[in-house]
């Protein structure tokens, strides 16, 4: 492959960037940060699939990510954003024979080993010794098919064999039933007349029994008929009645019936509201009596008395209750008469209590913060004294332990236990003002809750707060303005009174003033009662009248009901209890009649079976048996007639056998024969395996010869089977990048590569170097740029270099932009 340009649009930091490549050597020439990596990963990713080693090549400030390249195959685009690439190279092969990075390790070779080992495998198979014993194989394969199918077509001929012979044997165990079932049947035909015979007979007898069974069922029966028939003869007379008149009867009777039971009802409901009318009026007599009436018309002149004297007693009870509240003395009123200014002391007192709380509080509040302060401060000398107090034991105790700085820790143990013991007073100091402040605090918090002298007179007198004092002291000042009006009110008081008892005289209640309250209230209850009793007697008296109207209405309508029922009876010649049974005399009737039509069901069934020879399912299941016997009978005779034709020999399947196992003796002979081809086959696949093994035997070589011409030195350096390099120093296995300086390392690593190349020559893939020769000396240089220029006749090589030694020793060097 050829590379013949390159245009980049944008990758990494490179962006419309051109670049031309002949054959043989090119040289790229630019400082550190130029592109040079950034053109050989853009080779890498535009000739084969991308890598991990893409994302950082994403452009840093425009839009195009891509370009083409143009090999000798044609000119091939990418757009890596819209995932366009290409595979003109396998990638794997591509880094492992023709990329050689700055920095590169071997071991990450290791990934690719079986990758290369594979095609240098590939390369040994086509060489004319790989190719003889490959043909050889092939040929066993034919050999071995052909083999089989003639085992095949043996196998065939077998199955055909066995197929006629299980069919000869099929046909000898046909036969050999045909015999055993012509004795069967014979056997079978026996048993089954015998049993014809004695099926016959037991038919014959049941068919008598069941005759004679029938005709006494039927003499029977019809004794029965006759008896009901004689039966119904009684109730000739109630089938021929017109059945909607009786109707009409039973409802008039029902109807009838209904009437008295109302009738009866409405009569004792009349006779209560009577006694109920009686009791009312005799107690209505009684009530005014105590209001000295005689009738109901008095009533209303007496109503408005009792009125106005409840008005009166409304006033009466203001007047009294005014007069109580004068005379009525709290003991509060003597305290205000006695100390008129009692309240502006208590309010002054109120106050005075007050302003001192605040104060105490005040005092106590700023203790606290004190104390707290204190108390912090006296923790932190607290933990001081004990932290200086260990560290005094413990540089103690080093001292004892450590000789050389003993006299250092003693010291210092001396210093912070002296240290630890001025903390420890300063927080007991501390301490002791602390509890004088709790002390104070105690004591103000006692000053506090000590009670003002004002409360305990408000508890005294059961009052809860100054508010309620004072609501005390307003109606102190209104009782003095109520007791200079006592004179006149008890003057008005006993007038009211006098006038009420004047007025309760009438209704012979006394004149006494206790009598006031409890006289009104029963003259009042007694006129209520009495107005209810007038209302009740008034309903007693209209419901009454309606009930007795009503009782009139039901006799009324009785006697025409009577009248039109006997007008029914005499039409249809029936008492009153025959109407009332009716129905049962009817039912009665009908279940004669029904059992009538049963019995001559039942006889016309039975002469049916007679007549018919109708059969019990007994004597059907018998006859049924029977004529399946026949039947069978029957099919046996005709079974006994078949007779079994062409019947085979035995000498005809003993020859069948015989070459039955000839033809096994020919596949076991063929299938050895197979067995040593496949032996062959394998003996010959193991000399092509060993041949193919000698794979890095050329690579051993081309790799010792290029790294020898380069370092001119001989070096312990094995390769192993997987073509991993290692270094033989007193007989170990050692990593060569661990024990070789990175230049020697480098030179080792282009060595390595381009032996691989030459050992897998069949891919003719351009050679891109990174900077790789930057830490060689100049001797080594100019050696690795004779094996460049050899491989330059082979292969395109594409150097990218920062090294001045380089641009210096060719004439057309490529110059990138730093």
């Amino acid at each position: 492959m050829l590379i013949k340009s390159l245009k980049i649009n944008g990758f990494g930091k490179l962006k419309s960037k051109e670049l031309k490549f002949k054959p043989g050597l090119n040289v790229i020439f630019g400082p550190n940060a130029s592109g040079k990596t950034t053109i050989a990963y853009f080779i890498l990713n535009a000739l084969s699939k991308p890598g991990d080693e893409l994302k950082k090549y994403e452009p840093w400030d425009h839009y195009e990510f891509g370009g083409e390249i143009t090999t000798d195959e044609g000119t091939f685009k990418v757009d890596f954003l819209n995932g366009e690439f290409n595979t003109l190279v396998d990638r794997d092969l591509f880094e492992t024979v023709g990329f050689i990075k700055e920095d590169e390790k071997l071991d990450t070779l290791k990934e690719k080993d079986s990758f290369v080992i594979g095609y240098m495998k590939k390369k040994m198979q086509k060489n004319e010794w790989g190719l003889r014993l490959t043909e050889a194989i092939e040929k066993t394969n034919s050999y071995v098919e052909e083999v089989q199918s003639c085992i095949e077509d043996l196998n065939k001929e077998i199955v055909n064999l066995d197929k006629e012979i299980v069919n000869l044997k099929q046909k000898l165990d046909k036969y050999n039933e045909f015999i055993i079932k012509q004795k069967r049947l014979k056997k079978e035909k026996e048993e089954i007349e015998s049993k014809i015979w004695e099926k016959k007979e037991k038919l014959e007898d049941l068919r008598i029994s069941y005759t004679k069974d029938l005709n006494e069922k039927i003499k029977e029966l019809n004794l029965k008929k006759e008896e009901l028939s004689l039966k119904l003869q009684d109730f000739v007379r109630i089938s021929k009645i017109d059945r909607e008149k009786v109707t009409n009867a039973k409802e008039l009777i029902e109807t009838m019936e209904i009437i008295d039971r109302n009738l009866n009802g409405i009569l004792s409901h009349y006779n209560e509201l009577l006694e109920n009318l009686e009791t009312l009026e005799k107690q209505l007599k009684e009530k005014m009596k105590g209001l000295n009436i005689e009738n109901e018309k008095e009533l209303e002149t007496v109503n408005l008395k009792i009125k106005n004297l409840s008005l009166l007693k409304k006033m009466y009870d203001e007047k009294k209750h005014k007069l109580e509240d004068i005379l009525e003395e709290n003991p509060l009123w003597k305290l205000f008469s006695e100390k008129e200014n009692l309240l502006e002391e208590v309010e002054e007192e109120e106050e005075k209590h007050k302003e001192s709380q605040q104060k105490l509080q005040t005092r106590i509040d700023e203790l606290k913060e004190k104390l707290n302060h204190i108390f912090s401060s006296a923790k932190i000398h607290k933990d001081f004294s004990f932290v200086f107090f260990f560290a005094s034991v413990i540089s103690l105790l080093l001292g004892f332990l450590m000789t050389n700085v003993n006299m250092w820790l003693f010291t210092a143990a001396i210093v912070t236990g002296f240290i630890g013991l001025i903390e420890t007073v300063i927080w007991r100091k501390k301490e002791g003002v602390s509890e004088t402040i709790r002390n104070e605090i105690d004591e103000l918090t006692k000053k506090k809750i000590i009670r003002p002298r004002y409360l305990s007179i408000l508890r005294e007198h059961n009052l809860k707060s100054l508010k309620e004092l004072r609501q005390k002291y307003y109606e102190f000042i209104e009782w003095k303005a109520k007791k200079k009006d006592y004179q006149s009110t008890s003057e008005e008081f006993k007038k009211l009174e006098s006038e009420i008892l004047k007025e309760l005289k009438d209704f012979n209640l006394g004149s006494a003033a206790q009598i006031i309250d409890s006289g009104i209230s029963y003259l009042e209850k007694l006129v209520n009662e009495i107005q209810k009793l007038i209302i009740s007697k008034s309903s007693l008296e209209k419901q009454t009248i309606e009930t007795k109207n009503e009782i009139e209405n039901l006799k009324r309508k009785k006697e025409e009901l009577t009248i039109s029922l006997n007008k029914l009876l005499e039409e249809l010649k029936l008492s009153l209890e025959e109407i009332k049974n009716f129905d049962t005399l009817y039912d009665e009737y009908l279940k004669i009649t029904e059992e009538i039509s049963k019995l001559d069901t039942k006889i016309e069934k039975y002469e049916n079976m007679l007549n018919s020879e109708i059969l019990p399912e007994n004597m059907k299941n018998l006859e049924f048996d029977l004529e399946k016997l026949k039947k069978r009978l029957s099919d046996i005779d005709t079974l006994l007639l078949e007779k079994f034709e062409n019947i085979p020999s035995f000498e005809e399947i003993l020859e069948k056998i015989k070459k039955k196992e000839e033809l096994i003796g020919k596949i076991d002979a063929l299938k050895a024969y197979s067995s040593k081809i496949s032996t062959a086959k394998e003996i010959l696949k193991k000399k092509l395996e060993e041949y193919v093994e000698t794979y890095g035997k050329k690579f051993k070589e081309e790799f010792t010869k290029i790294l020898h011409s380069i370092v001119n030195e001989p070096m312990p350096i094995i390769v192993e089977d997987n073509l991993s390099v290692r270094l033989n120093i007193n007989g170990e296995k050692l990593n060569p990048e661990e024990f070789l300086s990175a230049a020697t390392f480098d030179q080792m690593l282009f060595a390595y590569k381009v032996a691989l190349f030459n050992t897998m020559s069949e891919h003719n893939l351009p050679l891109i170097i990174d900077n790789a020769f930057i830490r060689y000396d100049d001797e080594r240089l100019n050696r690795v740029l004779k094996i460049l220029q050899n491989e330059a006749k082979r292969r395109q090589i594409i150097l990218l270099t920062s090294d001045l030694r380089l641009a210096d020793k060719f004439k057309e060097v490529v110059e990138l932009e730093g």
